[in-house]
């Protein structure tokens, strides 16, 4: 990960490979890197941004400039808690390259042995400690937006699953006429993450016991295609791997093995924040639903 501001710096600490690297650059490039990377509109920064070769990320104070590496999928993954609540999280993944190489090579988080694969509860205190440490780090170089749902309706369900699955969906996104507050706010969320979901690849890796991986997709992309008392039209794309041969099965089932870990120890859910739920849609279960939410 590249700071705009590396090859302004005067001195250098050879600490790192990275830093190494900085101080070997002959000092001619250097010089002429510093007139050509900030030019407003024809930098070597602006065309790379333009070109969506890099992407500029802010965490805190610190800007970072990092490769993109593969395109935009969705991931889908579900955790429990003593199987009591289910958590299930859609991560709409903006580089799964770039977050897959970020867990590898910046933070050095071991995979599985048998596949090898980035497996939360396979990850010892130290790994997971590191994770939780730069949370905010991996969801900004690994995803365009969150929503995850906590709820114990998936547990010993009352009704057909794929009612409850639509359900747990669309209640993210409905009963908002009641709150001003919202009337604009859900709508416009809702058609954002549509256009990242439609006619993309979409992994699923949850155990939903009953409702098949390409049926929640359908499901998943149908709801968030609706739209008033009318659908948009809309392509699934359900991307049929197993989570060793797919990344970004691997990065949600981190994310939410991450996000599960906030809730149990009662930490801070920060950069995740609440989103209203309609209750109405767990009225007829008598379950409860609570979704969080997050978007770049």
């Amino acid at each position: 990960m590249f700071s705009p501001y590396d090859l302004l710096r005067r001195s250098v600490k050879a600490d790192s490979e990275y830093e190494r690297l900085l101080r070997s650059l002959d000092s001619r490039f250097k010089d002429k890197a510093r007139s050509e990377m900030y030019r407003r509109d024809r930098g070597w920064i602006a065309r790379l941004l333009q070109q969506r070769r890099i992407r500029r990320l802010q965490v805190d104070k610190e800007t970072v400039l990092v490769p993109v590496l593969s395109g935009d999928t969705v991931g889908i993954d579900t955790s429990s808690i003593e199987n009591k609540i289910t958590i299930v999280a859609f991560c709409f993944i903006a580089d799964a390259e770039a977050g897959y190489a970020y867990l590898e090579k910046h933070l050095g988080i071991p995979k599985t042995h048998n596949h090898s694969e980035f497996k939360w509860r396979m990850l010892n205190a130290d790994h997971k400690g590191e994770i939780m440490k730069k949370f905010e780090y991996f969801i900004r170089i690994s995803f365009n937006a969150l929503v995850l749902v906590e709820t114990d309706a998936l547990i010993s369900p009352t009704m057909k699953i794929e009612n409850i699955f639509k359900n747990l969906v669309e209640g993210c996104f409905s009963g908002y006429r009641r709150d001003p507050r919202q009337a604009s706010f859900r709508p416009a969320l809702r058609r954002k993450l549509f256009s990242l979901t439609n006619n993309v690849p979409i992994h699923c890796d949850a155990d939903f016991k009953g409702l098949r991986c390409d049926h929640a997709v359908r499901l998943f992309v149908q709801t968030l295609a609706k739209k008033n008392d009318f659908y948009e039209s809309y392509t699934p794309l359900y991307a049929a791997s197993r989570s060793y041969e797919s990344k970004p099965i691997q990065l949600a089932d981190i994310l939410v093995g991450a996000f599960r870990t906030k809730i149990q120890e009662n930490k801070p859910l920060s950069p995740m924040v609440r989103l209203p739920f309609d209750v109405r849609k767990m009225a007829k279960v008598k379950r409860y639903a609570r979704a969080y939410y997050w978007v770049c």
